[in-house]
């Protein structure tokens, strides 16, 4: 009897606790969001993250493992991705995979709008305990493994300064089943987060909020801010229901690597009791094609474009690039200008032209000095 009881008390836990978050509870910075958002897969850059999370020290308390990867297709125009999630908790495990596809609209050179779609498969079972004196209807469901199929949509828009996301998940749930015979409900999500450029854009501050509502009782509110240090150390802080405060730091290992580690503590007494969340991450980013790398290519490609523009002149490839090289290329060329044979013609014409017209003052000097010696030897 004393087992049953308990077999029955761990069944009614376990049951709470999938039902109050059966979607984990990553740190949405390291993660890049593509854990709730379809749109945000192949959004500015392509990546491959894995995270674990172990939520406090208290028996049968959740462990996540969380692998995605996602990359922009068809010259960023179109991302796909896939993730994988387990969570055990107690003697149950949930497993779920996801493919994603999503849309980017370019609007202009830092304005993106996406939407994405993705299609899920849910798996709910047992994690190998031995509850076999359990002899329960639910129980031996679980044992032989309950499995749910849906699809979920979102939208995310970002610009220089601001980037914003919103999804439904579990859809199918949601409109076409009966919400009393399935394990898992439908959630929804949307978050809001500054872009603010700082040292010169060598760094970038990013407050924060989002919003998840995972059932009719569970609504979680994350506000926060990040600050990215010469895009390689991430710090940030930010606090969940006022009750759970997550601190993160990033550190970028290299080009293309990125860790993390976030630790989440519950405020009070209870704190004390059950210890601290840990999450780890390792992130391996497919390319620079982010927020930081963009700014700096499309200024240097302005500045160049500008050099470009100053440096050619009419002829073409041979321009000069400084005025004393355009004085001595004006003056190589000047005898061979149409204009300038056309000067010295016309030059010449006019010198001739005065000759046999009017005599030099020194012809007229000898011509009165003759003319008053004839008019002397005459007298």
């Amino acid at each position: 009897m004393k087992r049953f009881l308990v077999g029955g008390l761990m069944l009614l836990l376990g049951d709470i606790i999938v039902h109050a978050q059966d979607m984990p509870l990553f740190s949405q910075k390291l993660t890049n969001s593509f854990i709730y958002n379809p749109a945000i897969a192949g959004h500015t850059f392509g990546s491959m993250t894995y995270s674990f999370k172990q939520s406090y020290r208290v028996d049968g308390a959740p462990e996540n493992h969380f692998l995605s990867v996602h990359t922009p297709i068809a010259n960023h125009r179109f991302g796909v991705g896939a993730s994988v999630y387990q969570e055990d908790v107690t003697f149950l495990r949930l497993m779920y995979a996801t493919g994603a596809f999503a849309y980017h609209i370019p609007l202009n050179k830092l304005s993106t709008l996406s939407f994405g779609v993705s299609a899920e498969f849910n798996s709910f079972k047992t994690n190998g305990a031995n509850l076999s004196y359990v002899e329960d209807s639910e129980y031996l469901a679980y044992v032989t493994g309950l499995k749910e199929y849906d699809f979920s949509f979102g939208a995310h828009y970002q610009n220089r300064y601001i980037k914003a996301g919103i999804a439904s998940n579990r859809l199918s749930t949601a409109w076409v089943r009966d919400t009393s015979k399935v394990v898992l409900s439908n959630y929804y999500s949307s978050f809001v987060q500054g872009l603010i450029p700082l040292r010169n854009n060598e760094d970038l501050l990013e407050p924060y909020i989002a919003y998840r509502k995972f059932s009719d009782l569970n609504n979680i509110l994350d506000v926060g801010i990040f600050y990215t240090y010469s895009n390689k150390i991430t710090a940030g802080v930010s606090m969940r229901n006022l009750n759970v405060i997550n601190a993160t730091l990033g550190f970028r290992l290299s080009k293309y690597l990125l860790v993390g580690y976030s630790r989440d503590m519950i405020t009070g007494n209870v704190g004390g009791v059950i210890g601290a969340g840990n999450e780890f991450s390792l992130r391996f980013d497919f390319n620079e094609n982010n927020y930081k790398e963009r700014f700096r290519s499309d200024y240097k490609s302005s500045v160049a474009y500008r050099r470009k523009t100053m440096s050619k002149g009419p002829v073409g490839r041979s321009a000069s690039r400084s005025p004393k090289d355009i004085k001595k290329k004006q003056r190589k060329i000047a005898p061979y200008s149409p204009n300038s044979r056309y000067q010295n013609t016309k030059k010449l014409s006019i010198k001739k032209r005065k000759s046999s017209s009017k005599p030099s003052a020194s012809k007229k000097r000898k011509k009165n000095n003759s003319y008053k010696r004839h008019y002397k030897k005459r007298r």
